[in-house]
């Protein structure tokens, strides 16, 4: 007998023995596999059929020690051992127990597919013999979400993706020759402009005003009327050359200040110069 008679618990056999299905199957195939041809009398068994069992039973009460102590990679051994003898399908309930088991010790996906690979045969060697299956079919189930779930954890990314690294921070912009000349050419421009602009526009309305003042007294000449005419034009035109002479010089300060910021105020060959038609850049 390869296993020890266990009662029926709850409606179930237990997991592991079988062990009323698994002696009927071992005795049953050691039996077929041992018959000879038909004759006229029966031939006393071959001195290896006892031996043989005897292995079986051996590996088997070894497997299932195995298994209670949780050494499951002894216990599968065993069991395929008793198997490679016996062909019994109990053998192939109880290796996927063992693997199953395994899978809990050794988290190995590959423990899970042999598990269910071995439920399945057992389940349709039983089921072409007339038995019952669906224990094993339960666990085939059970193993396939197993693994489903399984699939699903591999598929996600195991966290959140690092955000990238970030760029090292940019050095203070120091101005180099050309900004520290568009800074000074800024300010000249805003003075200049400024000065020469609002100098010419006051002027020009003091000369207004004088001129009114003087034509409430005194009748205007055309000589004198042309005289305030020629004075006004001329402050008009003071402010209004200071005012494009310092915008002038602004826009340029701005023009060098952004080069020499995209250059990081490092030198280069183009800078302001001061030639006989005015300021000029030179590239």
């Amino acid at each position: 007998m390869l296993s020890r008679g266990r009662r029926r618990r709850n409606g179930r056999i237990p997991a592991l023995a079988r062990s009323c299905r698994l002696t009927a199957a071992l005795g049953l195939s050691l039996a077929l596999g041992l018959g000879g041809p038909t004759s006229a009398r029966q031939p006393e068994p071959a001195p290896a059929a006892g031996a043989d069992e005897a292995e079986a039973q051996r590996l088997f009460e070894e497997g299932s020690q195995a298994y209670n102590l949780g050494k499951f990679d002894v216990a599968i051994a065993r069991f395929e051992a008793a198997y490679e003898l016996s062909h019994a399908e109990a053998l192939l309930y109880n290796l996927g127990q063992a693997y199953s088991k395994r899978y809990e010790v050794e988290a190995d996906p590959a423990h899970l597919r042999k598990a269910r690979v071995l439920f399945l045969n057992f389940a349709k060697i039983t089921e072409a013999a007339g038995g019952d299956s669906l224990d094993a079919r339960a666990r085939v189930a059970a193993i396939d979400e197993q693994l489903a779930e399984l699939g699903k954890a591999a598929a996600k990314p195991e966290g959140p993706t690092p955000a990238p690294a970030p760029e090292p921070p940019q050095p203070p912009y120091r101005p180099g020759a050309a900004g520290i000349a568009g800074y000074a050419l800024i300010g000249g421009g805003l003075v200049f402009g400024t000065g020469l602009g609002a100098l010419g526009l006051v002027s020009a309305a003091r000369i207004d005003d004088q001129r009114r003042d003087e034509w409430q007294y005194v009748p205007l000449s055309a000589a004198r009327e042309q005289q305030y005419a020629d004075s006004y034009q001329s402050a008009r035109a003071l402010a209004f050359a200071g005012i494009g002479a310092g915008g002038a010089l602004l826009l340029t300060g701005v023009a060098l200040v952004v080069v020499d910021a995209v250059r990081g105020g490092k030198a280069g060959p183009r800078r302001a110069q001061l030639r006989p038609g005015g300021l000029a850049l030179a590239f």
